[in-house]
């Protein structure tokens, strides 16, 4: 008997377990499902024992197993890329069998490496790789009772199922909209934003299309205008910017299970292409957030890219630990400011270093001190820093490693990155934002109820983009520039 005697499951890696569920039984007709939530899934790695929350789905399909797994946690683990981030798609073929050590050594006689073991749920588990086959991941699956019930209802379940495939397009999705947009005809000036008429198609798969409340102007839509990122980003003009929405979902694509037309959205968009400037736009349900109702809805399109780049830039960045000494470069901007009260939250002692003339925007924030970061004397009275949390870049933020301790950590959301001294000692952190939108929707939960703010310093129509760009260059505005078609 081979060892490896079939197909008799055939796993899927996702970072969302609801949209893959959502894909396989409207896209692929595959279904019922049954879920598994809090699993933990613990397992020989390497030379290391380790322990992954995860999310399970199941179901059967011509004559096999289909599993879908979001796992949680921190890598090194199967689930894992060399980097540490969740590997997404096709991760394992699997046998069942009644004799799992025999088969795995068999396996490792002909030269198969057995790389991680480990149970969940009671069943056991080996996987196997081989360097001749890089990215393809084989296991063997214990066969127990509870397994064989298992499959005998997936079994029975699987021939109720009728799937529900959406028509093309979907019947909620609608037909096409005239829409205003601000358009920019090329880099240089704000002069150079035109209000057009554009038409915008209706909502494809996993999209929804929103009537646009508010657009929030953030310093990367002024670089974007002024071509500083053409060689990472290059614009097709006329060019659509702006990667801050909110609105209200007016269509939804086929595919889509998480919104409904009428839902209160927030989220972020491609700043470079098809932006937030406009009064309708198309964004993947991926990207969105809903928001309460208490909310103004127009300001909740301060929050997305702001919020979560600032918490991230401390929870993923800094990662700092109670009573550590924090210094936040920029923190009167939206990032800067949510940067705070992420370390705050941390329990950090938090410093702020702003311009003077900013001062004003964090007097509500209970920071340990405000420093004004071309004040190298302030700077160095207050240090060293156990970390330094750097959202403006440029020279300015290059000089702030002098006021970290040797084994601090300095971590930027700048473009290009600040580079530190060549004698520096300290840990570099450069972070790009990733999409969290059960970070957003409780960001948004706090702000309606009081707890939190996102400052808003103008509101104005779409017709004076210009000015609120000028606005942004000037400096010390005051908080986030809301743009209502």
């Amino acid at each position: 008997m081979a060892w490896f005697s079939g197909f008799d499951q055939i796993s899927f890696a996702s970072d969302d377990l609801d949209r893959a569920i959502a894909f396989w039984e409207r896209q692929m007709g595959v279904g019922p499902w049954t879920v598994f939530r809090g699993l933990t899934l613990a397992m020989r790695y390497g030379e290391r024992q380790i322990a992954l929350p995860a999310h399970v789905a199941v179901a059967w399909h011509d004559g096999r197993i289909v599993e879908l797994i979001e796992v949680a946690g921190d890598g090194p683990s199967p689930f894992h890329d060399a980097l540490n981030r969740p590997i997404v798609g096709l991760q394992r073929l699997a046998s069942v069998t009644s004799e799992i050590e025999r088969e795995a050594a068999e396996a490792e006689a002909r030269g198969m490496e057995r790389f991680a073991d480990g149970e969940a749920a009671g069943q056991r588990f080996v996987y196997f790789r081989s360097p001749d086959a890089p990215g393809v991941i084989l296991e063997l699956l214990e066969r127990t009772p509870m397994f064989e019930e298992l499959v005998e209802r997936l079994q029975a379940r699987a021939n109720h199922f009728s799937a529900s495939l959406p028509e093309s397009p979907d019947e909620n999705s609608g037909a096409d909209v005239a829409a205003r947009s601000a358009l920019l005809a090329g880099y240089g000036e704000p002069d150079l934003f035109r209000i057009a008429n554009v038409t915008v198609p209706p909502p494809g798969p996993g999209e929804v299309r929103i009537r646009v409340a508010g657009a929030a102007v953030n310093p990367v839509d002024i670089k974007a205008r002024r071509g500083v990122l053409h060689e990472f980003v290059p614009l097709s003009f006329p060019a659509q910017i702006g990667g801050d929405v909110a609105g209200i979902v007016e269509a939804v694509g086929p595919g889509v299970t998480q919104f409904a037309v009428g839902d209160r959205v927030a989220g972020m968009l491609n700043p470079f292409a098809d932006g937030a400037y406009a009064s309708h736009v198309l964004a993947g349900q991926e990207a969105l957030a809903k928001v309460p109702e208490a909310l103004d809805l127009a300001e909740a399109a301060a929050a997305p890219t702001g919020v979560l780049t600032g918490t991230q830039l401390v929870e993923s960045g800094i990662r700092p630990r109670p009573g550590d000494r924090v210094l936040i470069a920029g923190a009167a901007g939206s990032t800067g400011r949510a940067a705070v009260m992420a370390a705050l939250d941390a329990g950090a002692e938090v410093y702020a270093a702003v311009r003077p003339a900013a001062r004003s925007a964090i007097a509500d924030l209970p920071v340990s001190g405000v420093i004004d970061p071309a004040d190298e004397a302030a700077l160095a009275a207050a240090g060293p820093f156990d970390a330094v949390g750097d959202t403006i870049g440029g020279e300015l933020a290059t000089r702030l490693f002098a006021c970290l301790q040797p084994d601090g950590t300095f971590a930027s959301i700048a473009v290009p990155p600040p580079q530190p001294p060549a004698d520096s000692t300290q840990r570099c952190c450069t972070l790009t934002v990733t999409f969290d939108r059960a970070r957003l929707e409780r960001f948004c939960r706090e702000w309606a109820a009081g707890r939190r703010r996102v400052p808003i310093a103008q509101r104005l129509p779409l017709e004076r983009v210009a000015d609120a760009h000028r606005m942004m260059e000037q400096g010390s505005v005051g908080g986030k520039i809301i743009l209502t078609p």
